[in-house]
């Protein structure tokens, strides 16, 4: 049939609630500005941003650049030295990505209350089925430079994306091979 895939006919079959659009104008969301708190989450290297709505969040291993379009907030940490002036304060900026679980298994297992995922800062992931690498790039954020993600996807279309991505994540080792042919 027409419109592929899961969802119906193009652009529609989303059922019952808000239209998905580009986002704008009044619609919900983390937006610059809304006091934000980030906290971490239980699995280590993922953090739970609270404000209008909870959301689970990476730290971005590539400040100020978006993998997939989503939302970035950024966090100011005031860092004080412990002198009696205020003078000796330094302020870092932390940027984290929300980890949409209807976009990813992994983030939709975490937010489910899966016990242990094992990925965790320093670990070493083999991940396969890639695709173009959005759920790639947030594990990449929670291993963090100590750890790696080696990256595995059979089609070059979708490994064209992984490998675009790779290049800005030191730690991501995209394979565009089949897994059946080592």
């Amino acid at each position: 049939g027409r419109g592929g895939g899961r969802g119906g006919a193009r652009g529609g079959g989303r059922g019952i609630g808000k239209p998905r659009g580009r986002g704008g104008v009044g619609r919900p969301g983390m937006k610059g500005g809304a006091k934000v708190i980030v906290e971490p989450h239980r699995h280590a290297g993922m953090f739970v941003a609270r404000g209008k709505e909870d959301a689970l969040v990476t730290r971005n291993l590539v400040p100020g650049e978006s993998v997939y379009g989503e939302k970035r907030i950024s966090v100011e940490n005031v860092i004080s030295d412990g002198g009696p002036d205020g003078a000796s304060e330094i302020k870092e900026k932390i940027e984290y990505r929300v980890w949409n679980p209807f976009r990813s298994k992994i983030a939709a297992a975490v937010l489910g209350g899966i016990g242990d995922i094992h990925i965790k800062p320093g670990a070493k992931v083999l991940y396969l089925g890639a695709a173009s690498g959005t759920t790639v790039s947030h594990v990449a954020d929670v291993v963090g430079m100590e750890g790696a993600v080696y990256a595995v996807e059979f089609s070059h279309r979708s490994g064209r994306d992984l490998v675009n991505m790779a290049k800005k994540r030191p730690n991501v080792v995209p394979i565009i091979e089949d897994v059946r042919h080592p």
